[in-house]
């Protein structure tokens, strides 16, 4: 048990670290990207990028999902490497065809998406990044499968850091607004695409199984219907938000968006690319059973702890970092940060439909969990405006949740605790709801008093029974240890000075 949480934590501390750099470097941005761009050109970037993503996500999920499944069925290296190279191509192949698509119905595209065919040059651009991406995202997935997280957040890294250098230069430079940001993004896309493709190529080779394409196939299609569920999910709200107020409002949700979208970045994410192949391995293990239950305490804990953190003092960091127009952004945020706690421990849920190989129960999760968002979001928004947006992802994301568990069971049984799920969960809706009552009169002391608060949700966890003996007893040993460690610094250091 403690051997496969060390190697969760390896992995998925290394692709944590890759998507803080990411998004750390993202957000320290924000007042430059604030300041050159207006709410409504934050929210019409927010739905290009949105809706290159769908497509994205219809061409890719189908074939990444299956391929690192099929990866680990397969135990000689040759049948690896075709399973892989079928992706590539195939992949590569439907991308291609989409990419046309929209370079040439751009105008068509742009009026569906923005209600105006003047932003079809934006469209062009988004239609030749969505090609390397998608290349991009299998070469992604076959290092995933070999559990090379260094190497998907070196690329990851080259990626940000052009991107960002073009981003600067066209934005305040060239003074280019939105297409700025797109060219930057496709420059760097392509020059990561080339180094990937070639070194996947070049270990792999280049042919097509069709025996192998069927298989893919046959595990990954039904995987398109939870693919648009989710992202229907994550983001068709801009798009409610769009049709019943207007673009700025889009942008002020979509900055509140990012923040609470944190979760699923520094935590959630990280975990699904090193969890979606573990699992595999820890399903064949004697202990299977007891070690799925565990993870799960110990991820959901994780996930409240980071959420409630950034709910706590996000109307502080938002004052600081925006412009006025963009405050009101952060009452959004708790709410978003509360629908992807739902989403992660609804993944975790999923562990078993995947191992069982009957993914035909997401595809029918997903369809549910689709149809009720699109109600909530009809029923809420026009009356709530942000806030209903963020209410129907948080419901939206609960349903899912109830049925990735229901579903899962009845296809692989794993003996989870739900209490190691439901305690820390409802301890940090406790404590936020308890930081509503500060009031404090500065930046500074607000976080103080806030702090207070997140040491209340510890100390809740720790009395509340939620860590058993051995548990216990291991976290008095790591502590005994760093505070000997830090009492012979102590002594070492008046030695010196003696």
């Amino acid at each position: 048990m403690l051997e496969e949480i060390k190697k969760l934590l390896k992995h998925g501390s290394v692709y944590s670290l890759g998507n803080i750099l990411n998004k750390a470097v993202g957000f320290l941005l924000i007042p430059f990207y604030t300041h050159y761009l207006t709410t409504a050109d934050y929210g019409t970037l927010e739905l290009l990028d949105l809706s290159v993503s769908l497509i994205g996500l219809l061409l890719n999920m189908w074939m990444n999902a299956s391929l690192v499944r099929h990866y680990y069925e397969y135990e000689d290296s040759k049948n690896r490497n075709e399973a892989v190279s079928t992706a590539l191509i195939a992949t590569s192949a439907a991308a291609a065809v989409v990419s046309v698509f929209g370079l040439i119905w751009a105008r068509d595209v742009s009026r569906l998406i923005l209600k105006s065919p003047e932003f079809f040059r934006l469209v062009q651009v988004i239609a030749c990044n969505l090609f390397f991406t998608c290349i991009n995202s299998v070469s992604f997935s076959y290092l995933r499968a070999r559990q090379r997280s260094s190497s998907i957040v070196t690329m990851n890294t080259v990626s940000l850091v052009v991107g960002l250098a073009l981003n600067i230069y066209l934005l305040a430079v060239m003074k280019t607004g939105v297409i700025g940001i797109l060219l930057g993004s496709l420059i760097s896309n392509i020059l990561v695409t080339t180094v990937l493709t070639v070194l996947t190529v070049s270990q792999v080779g280049f042919h097509f199984n069709l025996i192998k394409f069927r298989a893919l196939a046959a595990f990954g299609l039904p995987l398109i219907v939870t693919s648009f569920s989710a992202f229907e999910l994550n983001f068709a709200d801009r798009f409610f938000l769009q049709h019943y107020s207007n673009l700025a409002t889009v942008g002020v949700y979509a900055l509140g968006y990012k923040f609470g979208y944190m979760l699923s970045f520094l935590l959630i994410q990280p975990f699904m690319m090193i969890w979606g192949a573990r699992m595999y391995e820890v399903a064949k293990r004697e202990d299977a059973g007891p070690v799925f239950s565990r993870i799960a305490g110990y991820f959901t804990l994780l996930m409240c702890a980071v959420a409630l953190g950034m709910s706590l003092v996000i109307k502080e960091v938002i004052s600081v970092i925006a412009p006025l127009q963009f405050h009101n952004a952060y009452k959004v945020v708790p709410v978003v940060a509360l629908s992807y706690l739902f989403y992660g421990i609804g993944y975790y849920f999923q562990s078993g439909i995947y191992i069982s190989k009957k993914t035909y129960y997401l595809g029918l999760m997903g369809a549910i969990c689709a149809v009720a968002n699109i109600g909530l979001n009809v029923l809420l928004i026009p009356r709530f405006a942000a806030m209903g947006a963020a209410w129907a992802t948080a419901l939206s994301f609960l349903l899912m949740a109830v049925l990735a568990y229901v579903f899962s069971q009845h296809a692989y049984h794993i003996p989870y605790m739900l209490s190691k799920v439901l305690v820390p969960l409802g301890a940090a809706i406790v404590a936020y709801c308890l930081s509503t009552l500060i009031s404090a009169g500065s930046v500074p002391v607000a976080i103080l008093l806030k702090g207070f608060v997140l040491v209340g949700f510890v100390l809740l966890i720790l009395v509340s029974g939620y860590l058993d003996k051995s548990e216990t007893s291991r976290l008095r040993q790591v502590a005994g240890s760093v505070w000997g460690r830090f009492g012979w610094a102590e002594n070492a250091q008046g030695r010196t000075i003696e």
